[in-house]
């Protein structure tokens, strides 16, 4: 075969989809860090998948077909890798537009206009990665043009990627460190591998079927306290900490930060009234606000999309959540919409899209809130007509904090300058554990093992979360520490938290927050 048809470049992603969806699994233990949140594998398959459904929707005309397959790879892009992947796509597409046929020199060049475009969409590439391994196979495809038979030319290239993804612990220390090769790269490998059966005439089994997010519907009959009520203190050198305990019998979703001067409270209830007159005995009250949330819950299920955006507000919010705890705190906050997401579970660009098409507001704020969800968002908001502003938010903590010292009154950019101070005030402390033997900074790692990170960065190792938790904790506490909140999560009992929290030796205010996040026991913000 010397040149693809339109039909023949269809078969060619269709299998390589299917191949890089039955191997995801596969690239997702690929994880530089022994955690079980790789999600590699699994972004790249979804991205992949979503551009080939897409590609199928359209008739046999080249252009169409072309224009169908990178429009879905942008939308359905999903985690860093799948961005990545999805600006590769759009570069071969874009470069092969008005061929009837394409030859193995139009590939060649294709590949490399892709190579160019992903290598421009990372703010920091590094050599390594995904990137790497693109352009190696690029590379080489120029030089095999003088081959016309595809089936030679693609198992040559495959042969290329092969070896270039084998080199990339050579490039990137921490893989060699953690003795593996680059997730990315290795996905992009097993899609041209699933290209090349294609070509040879092979069909792909089905193995594994691309699973997404079912967002569950909330039902009235949850919703246990009626008056979301929220007060602002103009306190007379009282402790938060005091009125907190003083009010955590009258409801549950109980946020009071502050300090002597001014105190914020927000707490679900029965009985707003008890409410305010035990904060009226810690100062006046500045502001009140009382929401019936059942009310509220008929008017999400039964209003129109053209009824909830009659008007406009300064500032909206989107943030994307790992847990229904942290969900109903970012709702309970104001967040206009919550996308679930987060470790091995990133919603796609159509998600965020789909999101920001809700919110009727001037500006329009995003808290990705994990690291693999940043470029997502940046893609969604280069395909919105919208005034969107991505915060770089690595982990939930830091937008729950942002939003609450958030100033409705300020312009755009001094509420953007006040988030990224207020976010570089907080220290993340996670806890999770291991899913393999590693080593991590020369330490010897054990499968099961419980990790403690700050910041992204390994610092401690142990058997029991609780103690993991509690010494790194202490180890970050300073004297510019004013408020600890113990996120913890869907596999940690409510006790286990409450024992937790009551090792912490802090004069200070301790919070403790059902997040419901998986994968990580707890995630504790050190403010």
């Amino acid at each position: 075969m010397d040149r693809l048809d339109v039909n023949t470049l269809k078969r060619m992603f269709k299998a390589g989809s299917q191949y890089l969806t039955n191997k995801s699994d596969e690239v997702n233990k690929l994880n530089v860090f022994p955690v079980p949140d790789g999600d590699t594998g699994s972004n790249m398959a979804h991205t992949l998948d979503f551009a080939v459904k897409e590609m199928e929707k359209a008739s046999d005309n080249m252009n169409e077909v072309l224009n169908n397959l990178s429009r879905g790879a942008l939308l359905g892009a999903k985690g860093n890798s799948g961005v990545i992947l999805s600006q590769i796509i759009r570069g071969f597409a874009k470069n092969l537009l008005n061929h009837d046929a394409i030859t193995t020199k139009d590939f060649a060049e294709a590949l490399n206009a892709g190579s160019a475009i992903a290598h421009k969409a990372v703010m920091k590439p590094m050599e390594g990665t995904i990137l790497t391994v693109v352009r190696d196979c690029a590379n080489e495809a120029l030089k095999l043009t003088s081959i016309n038979d595809f089936e030679t030319f693609m198992e040559k290239i495959v042969k290329a990627a092969s070896e270039s993804v084998k080199r990339t612990p050579d490039l990137l220390p921490v893989l060699k460190q953690a003795n593996v090769v680059d997730s990315g790269g290795q996905g992009f490998l097993f899609m041209l591998i699933g290209m090349l059966q294609a070509i040879k005439g092979h069909e792909i089994a089905v193995q594994h079927v691309v699973e997404d997010i079912h967002k569950k519907e909330s039902n009235i009959a949850d919703i246990k306290f009626t008056y979301c009520t929220e007060m602002l203190i103009d306190a007379k050198s009282k402790n938060p900490s005091k009125l907190k305990a003083e009010i955590e019998s009258f409801g549950d979703s109980i946020i009071v930060v502050g300090d002597e001067n001014l105190i914020k409270v927000h707490i679900h209830t029965n009985s707003p009234g008890l409410v305010l007159q035990k904060g009226l005995e810690y100062g006046e009250l500045v502001k009140v606000k009382i929401d019936n949330m059942k009310l509220q819950h008929e008017n999400v299920i039964f209003e129109s999309n053209k009824d909830r955006n009659t008007y406009t507000k300064k500032y909206g919010f989107m943030a994307v959540s790992p847990g229904e705890g942290i969900s109903s705190l970012f709702k309970d906050l104001g967040c206009d919409i919550v996308i679930d997401g987060g470790q091995t579970m990133n919603p796609s660009a159509l998600d965020i899209l789909n999101g920001l098409k809700e919110i009727n507001a001037e500006n329009i704020i995003v808290f990705p809130n994990n690291k693999n969800v940043v470029m997502t968002c940046e893609q969604a908001k280069s395909l919105s007509d919208k005034n969107v502003h991505v915060i770089n938010t690595y982990s939930f903590n830091q937008a729950i904090s942002a939003m609450i010292n958030f100033d409705v009154n300020a312009s755009v950019d001094d509420a953007i300058k006040n988030i990224n101070d207020t976010i570089d005030k907080v220290t993340t402390v996670e806890i999770t554990y291991s899913i393999r033997d590693t080593v991590l900074d020369g330490v010897e790692i054990k499968t099961g093992e419980i990790l403690g990170f700050v910041n992204g960065q390994f610092v401690d190792k142990g058997t029991d979360y609780n103690e993991v938790a509690r010494q790194i904790v202490s180890n970050a506490i300073s004297d510019d520490t004013s408020i600890i909140t113990i996120y913890y999560g869907k596999e940690v009992k409510e006790e286990d938290a409450k024992k937790l929290l009551n090792t912490i030796v802090f004069d200070g205010d301790v919070d403790l927050q059902y997040g419901g996040q998986p994968l990580y026991y707890y995630v504790i913000s050190i403010e």
